[in-house]
């Protein structure tokens, strides 16, 4: 038996004790006291129901009962060990004090111990995958995947393909059952669902002839598509916002398509179009709805630019396609001869340093020709409203 020392496990709640205990307390507090304390108060059930505060149509029905102890402890769920020794001692019950405290710490423990556990157990979240287990070892979070691959295991060597293309180059991850789940799980069913719900962006179920056979897979993809559709209207709205599905059906051969997923787009594996390639299509139908659509534009022009140089003059060009500000003041560049240094004397290198500074000083009087025009300008009508101010003066 295990007990405690101190009463640090008596604030927990009087119907959380065990039948044995309740059954002991009902035994020595159900018989009628004559006899009063010295304060008045009775010595049986109905001064602890006094104490507590109930009433005497309540006192009068529990009298009734074959255990208003029992009853009593029923309707005061808020009482607590520690309240109901203080009761005990005003009714002057040490007797029962002494003979039941060691069983209601003992009591008390197993339950607190047992509500702690209950409590790791909601706190920790379900282990489902092999990563997982890796993964909430080092920093307590579980493994988010791209994609939960649904296949029969007839066609278990299109899909290595699969894993290969999508995770070995496009650096994705995906779920596989037969591979990534831990062994022992007790209800399968209940550990994909919630797999899909809430740590896969989607699901990639590989239609066949032999992946229709399977009820588990049917059931699996009807799932899923009432979980894109009717999950809730908040989670919908989420879903159209994000221009997100849940469903990316890939059709590896040719097959009866479910009516829940035939007015899917799909990636017909069957199909041979050389205007398009089946791999690139998936990795981009499996890429992540949520990024910005200037991330992905972004890292289009980066590429872009790489692959074609010349397209970089155009980054001098405002939002409105004028030059920005900076190109528009820096001067021409104006090709001049190059010289030998071997071959040329000092006199030619001379000539040559004049001409540059000639050609350096064209460009500054180019450039501010505009500003030298209108201060003419300026300067003209200043002296044609001075003379007819004079003009006016004389005539007046």
């Amino acid at each position: 038996m295990a007990s405690c020392d101190n009463n640090s496990h008596l604030d927990g709640y009087l119907y959380s004790l065990r039948t044995t205990t309740l059954t002991k307390l009902s035994n020595m507090l159900n018989p009628t006291k004559v006899l009063l304390t010295d304060d008045g108060h009775l010595r049986d059930w109905r001064g602890l129901a006094e104490l507590i505060g109930c009433d005497m149509l309540t006192i009068q029905n529990l009298e009734k009962t074959s255990n208003p102890f029992a009853g009593l402890i029923n309707q005061a769920k808020d009482l607590t060990a520690n309240q109901f020794i203080e009761f005990l001692e005003k009714m002057d019950r040490y007797d029962v004090v002494d003979d039941t405290i060691a069983m209601m710490e003992n009591d008390l423990y197993l339950a607190s111990r047992q509500t702690n556990l209950e409590r790791t157990k909601q706190d920790t979240p379900q282990i489902v995958t092999i990563g997982d287990q890796e993964q909430f070892s080092v920093n307590g979070t579980l493994v988010q995947y791209d994609a939960f691959v649904l296949y029969a295991r007839e066609d278990q060597e299109f899909v290595n393909t699969v894993v290969q293309k999508i995770e070995g180059e496009c650096g994705m991850k995906l779920c596989l059952k037969d591979r990534d789940f831990v062994a022992g799980l007790p209800f399968e069913h209940q550990a994909v669902t919630e797999l899909i719900s809430n740590r896969c962006r989607f699901v990639l179920p590989i239609f066949s002839p032999n992946f229709l056979n399977s009820e588990d897979n049917k059931f699996v993809v009807n799932f899923s598509e009432a979980l894109g559709i009717g999950s809730g209207v908040l989670y919908s709205i989420q879903l159209i916002e994000r221009g997100c599905r849940k469903i990316v059906p890939c059709v590896y051969q040719q097959c009866d398509l479910p009516k829940s997923v035939s007015y899917y787009t799909r990636l017909d594996f069957t199909r041979q179009n050389p205007y398009w390639d089946f791999w690139d299509k998936m990795k981009k139908s499996l890429a992540n709805p949520s990024a910005p659509p200037s991330e992905r534009m972004d890292k289009c022009n980066i590429s872009t630019t790489e692959n074609h140089p010349e397209k970089k003059d155009f980054a001098q060009l405002s939002p409105n396609g004028d030059l920005s500000e900076k190109s528009k003041y820096q001067p021409e560049t104006i090709s001049v001869p190059p010289t030998c240094s071997k071959s040329s004397s000092r006199s030619e290198q001379k000539e040559n340093n004049l001409l540059h500074e000639e050609v350096a000083q064209d460009t500054l009087v180019s450039s501010r020709e505009p500003k030298h025009w209108l201060k003419k300008m300026w300067k003209k009508s200043k002296k044609k409203s001075a003379e007819k101010q004079k003009v006016k003066v004389l005539a007046f």
